[in-house]
């Protein structure tokens, strides 16, 4: 498993790195040849954007995510700090946003966020990245009203006949660490259900680390594990399926 992937989603500015220069230096003379960092709330989007200055194929999101919205009273300033990021050389997408039902966070508030970055995608002619836990309905309808918004539905988790929604709008399915646990029993068929050239791979690190390393610390280096799954329920060549991952990658966040 020597072929190079790009990894559409990580967190590489979270805490849990205690020295993420360090590790993304090894990553790069690997087998990773690209990393979308993805911003959260104002302050890790510009974190994201200092890290990704510091390698030549790092890039970076910016954006607020549902969780961290709840504690901010001025939406349409926020807003305005994130449309400036966005004149940043290596931002290229609005995210990670979304909706995330799972927590007690008031729905309305988050839709309002969601639907704002929504406009400001569609207003800059940007991908976004969407997170969604618990929301499937709201998402979709949401993102159904903004006609012009494309990008990709971050780590996975819907059902088969969603993704292929999804896809059918000009959406990329990223499929994360999860597909290689025995109980994600919806993922493979979504896998099946996506056109080709609208996968792609990520990781979400330091989260949703695959087997066989489950449990401990993700990061980009073992993202060949979920790649090696995807190609296996495609029945392709893994070298061709990572060859297809980087060029949908690079067609997504549209990077040389």
């Amino acid at each position: 498993m020597s072929s190079l992937l790009f990894d559409t989603h990580a967190h590489y500015t979270d805490s849990k790195f205690e020295d993420p220069i360090t590790l993304l230096k090894s990553l790069f003379e690997s087998d990773v040849c690209g990393v979308m960092c993805c911003g959260w709330d104002i302050q890790s989007s510009k974190d994201s954007i200092h890290l990704a200055n510091e390698f030549k194929n790092m890039y970076c999101s910016a954006g607020i995510h549902p969780e961290n919205c709840v504690d901010i009273e001025d939406m349409n300033s926020s807003i305005d700090e994130i449309k400036l990021l966005c004149s940043e050389d290596k931002v290229k997408a609005i995210g990670e946003i979304g909706l995330d039902y799972y927590w007690e966070i008031p729905k309305k508030k988050q839709q309002d966020f969601f639907d704002a970055q929504l406009s400001l995608a569609e207003e800059l002619d940007m991908p976004v990245i969407i997170h969604d836990r618990d929301a499937h309905g709201d998402v979709f309808d949401i993102i159904r009203s903004h006609k012009k918004v494309r990008g990709v539905m971050h780590g996975y988790s819907g059902s088969a006949e969603s993704a292929r929604q999804y896809a059918n709008m000009g959406f990329y399915i990223s499929f994360p660490g999860t597909i290689t646990f025995k109980n994600a029993a919806k993922l493979p068929e979504a896998v099946l259900t996506v056109p080709k050239e609208r996968i792609v791979v990520e990781t979400d690190c330091p989260y949703l680390t695959p087997v066989p390393f489950r449990g401990k610390l993700n990061h980009s280096g073992y993202m060949k594990y979920t790649a090696s799954k995807v190609a296996e329920l495609l029945k392709m060549d893994y070298n061709e399926f990572c060859e297809l991952e980087v060029q949908n990658a690079k067609n997504l966040f549209d990077t040389k």
